[in-house]
C-alpha cells in the first residue's frame, strides 16, 4: 500500500512541474519581434556590433549637430543641407538668396592631410581676379574657438574654382568666405562661395556656425 501512495505522489509531481513550466512559458511568450519583446518588458537590448567596426569620424547629425569629420557644429537655421557633390566634402550645404543660391562645402582630408594653411589661402586668392585681371585682395583674419584655431578669408570678384572643382567657367560678382579649423584632432575646411549679395546675407550666420565648432561630435 506504501508503496502505490509513493508511486502516486511521484507521479502528481511530474504532472504538476509540467503545469508550471507550461504556464511559465505562456506568460513569456510574445509573437513581436525580439528587441519589441524585450522592450515590452522593460530590457534594453545590447548591440552586437563589435567596437572595432565603430567608424573614427562618424558622418550625420549626433545629439542635433552636425559632424563634420574630427569636429561639429550646429548649422543656423535657413542653411539646407545637400548630398556633398564630391568624396572629399563631409558636408555642404545650400544658402538661397535673391542673386542666386550660394554653397557651403566643408572638407576634411584626414589627419595631418589638406596642406598648410598658407597654402590653401593663397589657393583661394588665386580662384578670383579684379576687374582688371588682377589678383583680387582679400580680408584676412583669425579667431580662437575653445582649442580650436581658425584662419579665414573674405575675398570677391570674378571667381575661376578651376576644372578641378568642375567648374571652369569664370563666375563675376562673386564672394567667398573661406576658413580653417585646426584643431589637435585634425583640420576641417570650409569655403562659401556664390554671389556677393548672397553670401553677404549669410556672412553673420557663417561666423555664428564657426562659432559652434567643438571637437568631437557631444553637446556641451
Amino acid at each position: 500500500m506504501l508503496k502505490h501512495i509513493l508511486q502516486s505522489r511521484g507521479h502528481f509531481s511530474w504532472i504538476f512541474a509540467g503545469l508550471l513550466g507550461a504556464i511559465g512559458c505562456s506568460q513569456n511568450f510574445s509573437d513581436q519581434e525580439p528587441a519589441a519583446a524585450m522592450a515590452e518588458r522593460g530590457f534594453t537590448p545590447r548591440s552586437t556590433t563589435p567596437s572595432n567596426m565603430t567608424p573614427a569620424y562618424p558622418s550625420g547629425r549626433v545629439s542635433g549637430r552636425q559632424v563634420l569629420g574630427p569636429l561639429s557644429a550646429v548649422a543656423p537655421e535657413g542653411w539646407v543641407p545637400q548630398q556633398p557633390s564630391s568624396s572629399m566634402r563631409v558636408a555642404q550645404y545650400g544658402l538661397p538668396g535673391p542673386a542666386g543660391e550660394a554653397t557651403l562645402g566643408i572638407f576634411f582630408f584626414g589627419p595631418r592631410q589638406g596642406g598648410s594653411v598658407e597654402a590653401n589661402i593663397e589657393r583661394w586668392y588665386g580662384q578670383f581676379t579684379q576687374a582688371d585681371g588682377q589678383p583680387a585682395q582679400g580680408r584676412r583674419w583669425t579667431r580662437q574657438v575653445g582649442a580650436i584655431e581658425i584662419t579665414g578669408v573674405d575675398v570677391s570678384g570674378t571667381f575661376s574654382a578651376g576644372m578641378a572643382m568642375g567648374d571652369s567657367e569664370p563666375q563675376p560678382g562673386y564672394r567667398m568666405l573661406g576658413a580653417i579649423a585646426v584643431d589637435r584632432s585634425g583640420t576641417v575646411f570650409f569655403k562659401m562661395t556664390g554671389p556677393a549679395q548672397t553670401v553677404a546675407q549669410w556672412a553673420a550666420s557663417f561666423d555664428e556656425f564657426l562659432g559652434s565648432l567643438q571637437a568631437g561630435s557631444a553637446d556641451p
